[in-house]
This record gives structure tokens, sequence and C-alpha cells, in this order.
């Protein structure tokens, strides 16, 4: 049946995407286990636009198939234009049945990655190290308070990225001998590269303005900062609790030692 499923669905490879259109979505699962892969924990889907780099996060308690669903809907609801294709890898939690009828009944085009080949989803691995671990960290998640923490931050973060922060995006690669030169495009947000695309209704782009308008930078990067630190307290009461004190047993010896060493929040934002 797995197999059936990957068959229907066609694979796209970084050089195939139309870099100027607004909408093309790529989406990877970031797990937030810890040290060990044994019980629940949280996971975020990740999303960004290949066009414009507009990012969108969100939580979810599990890996289950319905979960991922729910967490894209929440997502597209939430982009400020619209929705053309998603681009998953080929994790089962996100690929599947499920989303193959989401996106027929929403008149969405869905393509994958090739098997181990990250480079196919390029632009969403890039973002969860920018856009994840560096905000919270490989911490072990789980359980509703964290899960609320976690998404009330990604709101505010999203809002912080979005319109915010200048990104460069890779216009072209020259080899001179053994070193590589590569240019890039003038520094612009996500909210700037969107506007100057030219592919919003009037009135998604007057929404677009108010809303920025009404953004205050300085407070955007308190809140970030102030639920980060909830976050951590969290997460320091329950590393110190004696009932979870216990060391996890991993699921394998393979997913024990290729774990990397634990990524700390600071101690006080300033």
């Amino acid at each position: 049946m797995r197999r059936l499923l990957l068959e229907q669905i066609p694979v796209k490879v970084a050089e195939e995407w139309d870099r100027s259109q607004v909408g093309n979505l790529q989406v990877d699962l970031v797990a937030h286990c810890g040290q060990s892969t044994a019980g629940s924990f949280l996971w975020t889907v990740s999303t960004v636009d290949i066009a414009t780099n507009w990012w969108e996060g969100e939580p979810v308690m599990d890996r289950t198939q319905g979960s991922a669903r729910c967490a894209l809907d929440g997502i597209r609801r939430r982009l400020p234009f619209r929705l053309r294709e998603i681009h998953p890898d080929n994790d089962n939690s996100v690929l599947n049945h499920l989303l193959v009828d989401y996106c027929r009944q929403n008149r969405i085009a869905l393509s994958r990655s090739r098997p181990l080949k990250k480079n196919d989803n390029c632009w969403v691995e890039q973002k969860n190290w920018t856009h994840v671990r560096k905000l919270v960290g490989y911490h072990r998640l789980s359980g509703g308070l964290q899960y609320r923490l976690l998404k009330d931050l990604y709101r505010v973060w999203s809002l912080w990225r979005n319109y915010f922060q200048p990104v460069m995006r890779l216009e072209s690669k020259t080899r001179r001998g053994a070193k590589v030169h590569r240019r890039y495009d003038v520094p612009a947000t996500p909210y700037q590269r969107l506007l100057a695309s030219g592919q919003l209704s009037q009135a998604a782009r007057q929404s677009l303005e108010q809303r920025y308008a009404s953004l205050n930078p300085i407070q955007l990067r308190q809140q970030i900062e102030q639920r980060q630190n909830e976050l951590l307290r969290t997460i320091r009461r329950r590393e110190t609790s004696p009932d979870l004190a216990r060391k996890l047993t991993p699921r394998s010896v393979t997913s024990f030692v290729t774990q990397r060493a634990a990524v700390r929040l600071p101690e006080e934002m300033t």
C-alpha cells in the first residue's frame, strides 16, 4: 500500500522549482525528544515558502497522521497567500492518504522528495536549524503545558522572523578551480519579498500592510524572550523532578549513538 501511494506522488528536486512563484511550501517534522526517542514527546511541523522564505511552525503532541494534517491545515489558514503546492519528504506521518485527500479537496498540488535526499527539501531543512533549534534547542518537550507554551512562542516568533528579519537568497554559483563563488541578492524580509512579488490581491496586500503597521519589533522581541524563559522554567522543573529523573531507554542502539548533545536555552534572556 505504501509503495502504491508513493507511485502516485511525483518526485521533485530543488532545480525543478519555480523560485519566483509564491505558495510552494516545503514541509518537515522536527522532533523534540531530547537525548532519547523513547516515550511520547512533541514535534514541530516546520514549513517554508520557497519564493519568499515565509516560515510558519506548528507543534503537535504526537507523530500521527491526523495531527500532522491538522497542523498543516492550521498553517494554511494563517498564510497570507494561497497555498499552491505542498512538498514533504517521505515521512509517513506527513505523506499519507489523509494528506492526499486533503490536497485534492483544497486543490493543492502535492510532490515529494527522493528517499534519503535532504537536498530535495533544502529550504525547510535550513529553517529547522535557524527557526526551530536555535529557538528552543534540543530539549525534550512533552505534555499539554509545554505544547501550549511552544505554540504561543511560535506565533510571536513567526511574526518577528517574517516581518522584521531580512534573508538573502542565492542567485548563482560559479566554480573557479577548487573554490565556489556564490552570489546573493539584496537582503529583504519575507514580508518585503511577498509585497514585491506582485502575486497578492489588493485586499490581501492591504491586510498584510495593516498587520505590519500594527507590529512593534521591540515588543515582539520582549515577548519572545519572555516565552522562552517560561518554557525554560518548565523544562528545568521537569528535569529535576524525582519521577522523571530516570533515564529513558532508547528505542535502538543506533538512535542512542547518533543523538546530538542537548543545546541549552540561555539562563536569562536580557
